[in-house]
């Protein structure tokens, strides 16, 4: 399942303080700690999204339905009325009909579907990826955004599969065998792929680590995710996703495709991000993303406590949590061809 494998991605080790740190930490009445974050999440996501507070606890509130990717890797019978509520603005993807989720179950055991959430279909539709494509998928596990890719491609791309566990890259060999998906793996930390001198990608997607918002509910604060939430977490993974985006660039042909994601709201994650790299890199220029119709979908943000973001964000995509889909960020950039960047 969906929230299964990106909380298992997202758990950061925290570090262990001093004698004394340790001792207050444990005198801490955990309810109150989880209430704090409650209102300091809240404050945030009206600070970014200018909405009102009504409407943002409803929102973070929501309940979700799950999603049926159907796989046409895999030849296999599937009864229609398993297929009646097909998401508009996926050809594959289907809203799971809650009586019959033993049956998408089997499914999908079976590789002729992949059970996730709908919002992570988002960046595999804005990378486009086609056959005989050179792709990378920098941070593959579990392998749901890499069987799409080569769904889309019709088994026919290039691809390239990379995860820094073994036990994650293992468990992403095993689904995509099971998918029938064609890839090439590597055990690699990402942040220095480059030094590798692997040879150069067409389409690079990096669905980066991150403080995994779109997974957090206010009807669920006791989970541990939302208890390793924290302003501090959110700048520490900023600085990582930063030297992620930075070793996917050095490793995008001129003219090629990286397509950036994350399933969180913080603007210090999704377009600081966007933001930084496009000030660092001159060759990288946004490509809007038109993805409809896309329900749940809201203006990006253009400021962050009192810092204005130098470059028109506008063409990215950003979510809110809806019925179907989970918060999630998306921005897709073009690497200028070598005959465009002479002239």
């Amino acid at each position: 399942m969906r929230s299964t494998n990106a909380m298992a991605k997202l758990l950061l080790k925290r570090s262990i303080g001093t004698p004394s740190e340790t001792t207050m930490a444990k005198r801490k009445d955990p309810a109150q700690e989880r209430q704090k974050k409650r209102e300091l999440w809240i404050n945030r996501t009206i600070q970014w999204s200018g909405l009102p507070s009504a409407e943002v606890e409803a929102r973070l509130s929501q309940t979700r339905t799950q999603s049926f990717r159907l796989n046409p890797l895999v030849d296999r019978e599937v009864a229609p009325k398993l297929l009646s509520r097909q998401v508009a603005w996926c050809p594959d993807g289907y809203e799971i009909i809650p009586e019959y989720i033993a049956e998408y179950q089997q499914l999908a055991d079976g590789g002729r579907g992949y059970i996730q959430n709908a919002a992570s279909w988002l960046p595999v539709l804005a990378l486009a990826p086609a056959a005989g494509e050179r792709i990378l998928d920098l941070c593959a596990a579990p392998g749901g955004k890499s069987s799409h890719i080569q769904a889309i491609a019709s088994g026919q791309a290039d691809l390239v599969c990379n995860d820094n566990s073994k036990p994650r890259l293992m468990k992403l060999q095993a689904n995509l065998k099971r998918l029938n998906v064609s890839a090439e793996y590597m055990l690699a930390d990402a942040r220095n792929l480059s030094r590798r001198q692997l040879e150069a990608f067409d389409k690079i997607l990096l669905d980066a680590p991150c403080s995994g918002e779109g997974l957090m509910s206010l009807n669920a604060s006791d989970t541990p995710l939302f208890d390793s939430w924290s302003v501090a977490h959110i700048r520490r993974l900023s600085d990582l996703q930063k030297r992620l985006i930075l070793e996917a660039w050095r490793l995008l042909k001129p003219g090629g495709t990286l397509v950036y994601s994350t399933c969180t709201m913080a603007p210090e994650e999704n377009e600081a991000v966007v933001d930084w790299l496009l000030h660092r890199q001159s060759d990288a220029s946004l490509v809007p993303i038109d993805i409809a119709p896309l329900p749940h979908r809201v203006p990006v943000v253009q400021s962050w406590n009192d810092r204005a973001f130098t470059h028109d964000l506008s063409g990215c995509l950003r979510l809110m949590p809806g019925r179907l889909t989970e918060a999630f960020f998306v921005a897709a950039f073009r690497k200028t061809p070598l005959a465009e960047s002479m002239v």
